[in-house]
């Protein structure tokens, strides 16, 4: 008797997950289930921004980070919510960032050297 219980539990358990399954996947053909389309930062250097990475600046030991100045007004409003507090070192960055400068590549904002060439 508990062999043929088991048996039904365990078929019950299969159409369920076989139910699942076939709903899943005609929601996929419905394409609820696409991936997000790649979104682009920028299409211009000027689209660009370097701003504080993290809580400290560069001249107090920090670096930074390029954004899309689009986002750089609710960046450092969340970014001094979340650094409230923090106390940051006053010495110079040695970090490679803090000479770099923000550009466009392929739709992201990025920091890089001036003085590298220009892509052909």
């Amino acid at each position: 008797m508990k062999a043929r219980l088991l048996k039904l539990t365990f078929f019950a358990a299969l159409a369920c997950g076989a139910g699942f399954l076939g709903a899943h996947s005609a929601e996929a053909k419905k394409g609820h289930a696409k991936a997000p389309a790649a979104s682009v930062d920028c299409k211009k250097d000027a689209d660009c921004v370097a701003v504080i990475d993290d809580c400290c600046p560069c001249s107090e030991g920090g670096k930074q980070r390029a954004i899309p100045k689009k986002d750089q007004s609710s960046y450092e409003k969340d970014r001094k919510k979340r650094c409230d507090g923090t106390a940051c070192t006053e010495v110079m960055s040695q970090d490679a960032t803090c000479a770099q400068k923000p550009f466009c590549a392929a739709g992201i904002c990025e920091l890089g050297d001036t003085d590298a060439p220009a892509a052909p």
